[in-house]
């Protein structure tokens, strides 16, 4: 399995041969004003760290997590490019920017060749109305023969839905995004409290932080978090990838 940190929670996951490119926000930087924050800066902050083209070189599948404008955009994806949404509302918004091999899953799993894709729930918001504002959002898990087992968590924070997901499917990779983004009405997703609960949950895990340092309505950097972890039982469990930063497991 090869893991490619791309920019915010934009990531490439080589798995069992197939190549996933997972929430691509390929839009150019500093091209849209990030709302509901105390900085109006424009967003993404920082720059893709490759080409547009290199990004989806080689990419068999599109998964979005949720149709939300910092997960996907329509920039430079070829309109012909398979893409696998959570549900049929964010197919529907898929399709009306004019993809054409747009899906959703059936139920809860998707099986590509001998991979089996299963969708678990997750809790945009740390607060139910913040969370229901912020609509449905889902994290995957990828299981196959002679991989390991990945949790992609997807916009969450932690709650009893990931430790849930965490007992049944015991992964070994679990992917989080953990930049403590927030708007006026509360927190949105992990922070480096929610990231240590991860580790607590799963031991045995290596734990992954993507979505770091590209959005105004971020709260913890990289620097900040690996400054937290330092002289802790967790520095070695998480993973701080840098924008194109590749790790093989």
């Amino acid at each position: 399995m090869l893991f490619q940190q791309v920019r915010s929670a934009t990531i490439k996951l080589t798995y069992q041969n197939a190549v996933f490119l997972i929430d691509p926000w390929l839009q150019d930087c500093d091209t849209r004003v990030q709302v509901e924050t105390p900085r109006w800066t424009a967003n993404p902050m920082i720059p893709l760290p490759m080409s547009p083209s290199d990004v989806i070189k080689d990419v068999d599948y599109v998964l979005l997590t949720h149709f939300h404008p910092d997960h996907f955009t329509p920039h430079y994806l070829p309109k012909d490019i398979p893409i696998i949404c959570q549900n049929e509302a964010d197919q529907n918004q898929v399709r009306n920017l004019g993809f054409e091999t747009v899906s959703c899953l059936v139920g809860d799993r998707l099986q590509i060749a001998d991979i089996t894709i299963t969708r678990v729930d997750g809790r945009h918001g740390a607060n139910n109305a913040l969370s229901l504002r912020m609509g449905a959002v889902s994290g995957f898990v990828f299981e196959a023969p002679n991989e390991k087992t990945v949790y992609v968590a997807g916009d969450t924070v932690f709650y009893d839905g990931v430790t849930k997901t965490i007992a049944r499917f015991s992964p070994q990779v679990i992917i989080v995004n953990a930049c403590d983004a927030a708007t006026s009405r509360g927190r949105l997703i992990m922070n480096k409290e929610d990231v240590v609960s991860v580790c607590d949950a799963a031991p045995d895990a290596l734990v992954v932080a993507s979505h770091m340092d590209t959005v105004s309505h971020a709260r913890l950097s990289r620097s900040e978090l690996r400054d937290f972890l330092i002289g802790t039982a967790y520095g070695g469990q998480v993973l701080i990838p840098e924008d194109g930063e590749q790790l093989v497991f």
